[in-house]
């Protein structure tokens, strides 16, 4: 057994499974914790804010999400060129405290960038980063990884990026 480094015991291990892979997973590295465990903790217990970067989302993020009770910011991207919106999100939002942004640059129906980032922040002090979207696919059957943040100097990195891109990256859906 490795030595635990005590910056390293603020980050914990976190990974969907597919089925035929979980159980031989889980008795070789039992203290990963389950990805979508993870996210609806994340949003259950959050009482201030709730900070997103998820390139997609689908009707899993809506069955997570309601039950937050703190103000949710989702940065996003478009799957299509001729999306302007995300649907599920908008709806969502039509109900509910959240601000979409979206992340999707291009110029003359070339696409520059667009998001990739997997993230979720809540209260400012604890953190999920990973490959994982917010979607069933990557819930459930996708292999995804990443990582629980607790150490407050990383969150508090993160949240300062989240930030910025929200604030002045992102565009929100009547300006995309």
């Amino acid at each position: 057994m490795l030595p635990v480094c005590p910056e390293l015991q603020a980050l914990r291990l976190v990974a969907s499974v597919p089925v035929t892979l979980r159980d031989p997973l889980r008795n070789r590295v039992p203290e990963t914790l389950a990805t979508a465990e993870v996210f609806q903790r994340l949003l259950d217990e959050a009482k201030t804010s709730i900070k997103i970067f998820s390139p997609y989302v689908d009707p899993a993020f809506t069955a997570l999400a309601e039950r937050a009770r703190a103000p949710i910011q989702i940065v996003t991207t478009l799957r299509e060129s001729r999306m302007k919106a995300s649907p599920v999100l908008e709806r969502f939002a039509s109900s509910r405290p959240l601000a979409v942004r979206y992340l999707h640059e291009s110029r003359m129906s070339a696409q520059m960038f667009q998001l990739h980032a997997k993230m979720i922040l809540a209260d400012g002090d604890r953190a999920y980063v990973g490959s994982a979207n917010l979607t069933d696919t990557s819930l459930r059957y996708n292999f995804e990884i990443g990582l629980l943040v607790e150490d407050r100097a990383i969150v508090a990195a993160l949240e300062k990026m989240f930030d910025y891109v929200f604030n002045f990256a992102a565009r929100p859906a009547a300006r995309v």
